[in-house]
């Protein structure tokens, strides 16, 4: 509904494709000024740029979460637009495919910083101000291999069991009276990260045989329960896990 975050300020990483996309674009058509973040300065432009062209409130912010100082810096950047974001959602992960016993070194360490690491310092840098404030919303995009990992996913199903520990610790110890903190975890989501695996011969067929809904979902899918969290319909859900997966962790 537009104009249900007319007003507010939404950070989105990893923002430019994907479920991030689909977020950032309908917070942007509900009111909210959207954060693109991205590492891709060019994706991350097209995207801010498409949607100031519809009229729509959108900046990018280019920074690569590998990088131990890319929050403060992200946030000293949005100080100065004088866009500081009430509204924070953690969509940007590393998704390396190995089994546990071929788990590289270099494939724990861009999971664990990215998934974990990049988690941790956003919150620090962000939240703060949010309960100074005495508002805000923090979203953390999950997965459903937190439930029902696959063989070539135990370290990454590891790392947002982890992020989705964290947020609910915060659920739980923040105790402001309006800043919440959920975990939106998606099912098997048709992106283009996914595509090449689905692609695999056989192996879309063998997805949908374990969804119970029988189809794939699209980004779009997890946009609308997003936004549920966000607006004042939502404030009072805090600490929640919530499936978009068509019943596939089931």
């Amino acid at each position: 509904m537009a104009g249900q975050l007319s007003g507010r300020v939404a950070l989105v990483t990893g923002a430019a494709r994907g479920i991030g996309l689909a977020i950032a674009t309908r917070f942007a058509e509900a009111g909210a000024h959207a954060i693109i973040h991205d590492r891709d300065e060019a994706a991350a432009t097209a995207t801010a740029t498409d949607l100031r062209t519809r009229g729509l409130a959108a900046s990018p912010l280019i920074a690569d979460l590998a990088e131990a100082t890319a929050p403060l810096a992200m946030a000293a950047e949005l100080t100065a637009n004088g866009t500081e974001p009430d509204i924070l959602v953690l969509c940007a992960s590393v998704e390396n495919l190995q089994t546990w016993d071929a788990i590289s070194e270099a494939a724990m360490a861009a999971q664990t910083q990215i998934n974990l690491h990049a988690t941790v310092r956003l919150l620090q840098v962000f939240v703060p101000a949010m309960l100074a404030r005495g508002s805000g919303r923090v979203i953390a995009i999950g997965s459903v291999q937190e439930a029902r990992p696959n063989p070539t996913h135990v370290y990454y199903a590891a790392t947002k069991a982890a992020q989705t520990n964290m947020i609910l610790n915060l659920a739980r110890t923040l105790r402001a009276p309006d800043v919440t903190c959920n975990i939106i975890q998606p099912g098997a989501i048709l992106t283009d990260r996914n595509r090449a695996v689905l692609a695999q011969p056989g192996r879309q067929e063998q997805v949908l045989a374990r969804i119970p809904l029988g189809r794939l979902g699209r980004a779009d899918d997890c946009a609308g329960i997003a936004l549920l969290l966000c607006s004042p319909e939502g404030s009072y859900i805090n600490g929640a896990e919530i499936a978009v997966d068509g019943g596939l962790r089931l």
